[in-house]
């Protein structure tokens, strides 16, 4: 692959050009102008000095198809909190209770239309499945009405305590075209062959590249055929789609190499009318992955409902297929936007920029006022970190932690208006892996084409990881039974999956020092042998020793433990 020329003047115009609004996040960022605080932040709920119960009660998949009807299934968990998260009620405990084991049950009833099961859930659980044969209800485009009741009785208490929560169920008639499920247990998808060709649903990473389709699909089909060499197996052509012929043979092309494709509405998704012409026309393709509507709509200020109202308009019509948003700002009204989300896409990037002042508006660069291409960062991986886990943990307390998941856009451009240089491989890889580590389930990467293709750049290290992603990560990371957890250790980002066999570790160093990193800082402090126990499968600027890693700046890892 030869690097053109020419990407890095597309991205600087389209870049700044998403900047010439009145506001960036809210901010005001031009010399003229003065600062005036954005509002629109986050707030976290106030600690509960009293226990509280957050019952959920969703869907394994969205959708169901009439095929699973007796195989559906819901997820109930029973968490105990002490914050005032959404739908959190207060919980009276037994005296002296001070472990799970002794909290008790609830009494759970699930009720579908004229369809309803009930079963016992431990208290303070998460993940508990209860099965219900739905294929007695008639499958519809139209969401079924769901209830969840739970009661919770102890010998302390006089009356028992009922707590209910609702949710939507989409219970489909079979098609032979597309269809994208979610699996709501771990956030993945489930997608058949992109061919078209029939097949089983199986999970998913879309592992894939933004690609202008006007400047270079349009011109040069043969991009599908490279991304399909190093690897991918996403591509999200950013409109607009004018030439119509070469649109088809696009997509035409995406199929016969198995690819599956972002249909993207950022240029009209508030247009209604534009909505539903594009969902008639594009929802029956075989290897459509999932709609895209508003893009950035966060720091371009759109009317807060907007993406709603498209979200609404897709399902209404289609609800085949989930529907992503991608967000640009790290704190600026992210409650009302992400509603017409399931995919919540971040695309902070922040390799290259300077953090403190925008070499575009000559102004500073503060919470307050100012763009300096990646909003409130520090100018390190660490940026995208905090992007990926600030977003789960907002959904999380909005409710949505079983409904919507988080996608990453790792950055794979420089040499444009606020960034003086592109990611290496590893800081790209160090991008990824950190993203994963933290809960995202996709990631595309922005844009295509990146650099030459040698060992040392993006594409060259792509050849490496999107296998792996495919062959060694993926397993781990759609399995919900795999247990997980993070760790970060003096700038060392790690992410520890168990599936009852072996352990599953990705580290990346997000800071720009070289750290030692003792196995027990990342919850392998049981490790007795590393060369029998410590398979590595993937590793830049990292080693092993016997009693941990050494890592320099940028490093990554992939290594697969053995008790």
């Amino acid at each position: 692959m030869k690097y053109n020329k020419s990407l890095s003047a597309v991205v600087a115009v389209s870049l700044v050009q998403g900047s010439l609004g009145q506001t960036w996040c809210g901010k005001n960022y031009m010399s003229n102008q003065s600062v005036v605080p954005p509002g629109g932040q986050f707030t976290f709920p106030p600690h509960s000095s009293e226990p509280l119960l957050s019952f959920s009660c969703v869907h394994v998949f969205r959708p169901y198809l009439e095929e699973d009807g007796k195989n559906a299934a819901f997820i109930v968990d029973t968490p105990i909190v002490y914050e005032s998260v959404t739908g959190a009620e207060p919980i009276l405990l037994p005296s002296g209770s001070s472990s799970s084991a002794n909290l008790g049950s609830l009494d759970v009833t699930i009720s579908v239309g004229s369809v309803s099961t009930t079963a016992t859930v431990p208290l303070n659980t998460t993940g508990v499945q209860i099965p219900i044969d739905i294929s007695g209800l008639v499958a519809q485009k139209d969401a079924y009405n769901v209830s969840c009741s739970a009661t919770y009785s102890t010998a302390s208490t006089s009356e028992p305590q009922t707590f209910n929560t609702s949710t939507l169920l989409l219970y489909l008639p079979n098609t032979n075209a597309s269809v994208t499920k979610t699996d709501l247990r771990t956030g993945a998808l489930w997608v058949r062959p992109a061919d078209g060709k029939g097949g089983a649903f199986a999970p998913f990473i879309p592992q894939g590249f933004y690609v202008n389709f006007e400047t270079y699909l349009a011109t040069n089909l043969s991009m599908v055929d490279q991304l399909k060499a190093d690897g991918f197996n996403t591509i999200h052509p950013i409109p607009p789609y004018d030439n119509l012929t070469m649109f088809e043979q696009f997509i035409n092309k995406t199929i016969s190499d198995g690819m599956y494709i972002v249909y993207d509405m950022r240029s009209n998704y508030q247009n209604l009318t534009a909505v539903a012409q594009q969902v008639t026309t594009y929802a029956s393709i075989p290897n459509l992955l999932n709609w895209e509507t508003a893009h950035e709509p966060d720091g371009n200020s759109d009317p807060q409902d907007a993406a709603g109202d498209a979200y609404d308009t897709i399902y209404e019509m289609d609800g085949y297929h989930p529907v992503s948003i991608v967000l640009n700002c790290q704190d600026y009204n992210f409650s009302p936007y992400v509603v017409g989300a399931d995919i919540v896409i971040h695309d902070a990037y922040p390799i290259g920029i300077n953090a403190t002042w925008s070499p575009v508006w000559n102004t500073s660069c503060t919470p307050d006022f100012g763009h300096c291409g990646c909003d409130n960062c520090k100018g390190t991986v660490d940026d995208v970190r905090d992007r990926v886990q600030t977003f789960k943990d907002r959904l999380n307390v909005l409710g949505y932690g079983r409904t919507k998941s988080v996608w990453t856009t790792p950055q794979a451009f420089g040499s444009a208006q606020y960034w003086n240089k592109t990611p290496s491989g590893q800081e790209w890889a160090a991008l990824g892996f950190t993203s994963l580590n933290h809960g995202a389930m996709g990631s595309k990467s922005f844009q295509y084409p990146t650099t030459t293709g040698n060992v040392t750049t993006i594409e060259g290290t792509a050849t490496n990881v999107t296998v792996l992603i495919k062959e060694v990560i993926q397993p781990f990371v759609v399995d919900p039974t795999v247990t997980h957890a993070t760790y970060i250790y003096q700038g060392v980002d790690a992410g520890l999956w168990y599936n009852g066999t072996a352990y599953l570790l990705l580290v990346s160093n997000v800071l720009n020092e070289t750290v030692y990193v003792p196995w027990e800082k990342v919850g392998l402090g049981w490790i007795t042998n590393e060369t029998t126990q410590v398979q590595r499968k993937f590793s830049v600027s990292l080693f092993n020793n016997i009693t941990g890693l050494d890592m320099s700046p940028d490093g990554v890892g992939i290594y697969i433990v053995t008790p």
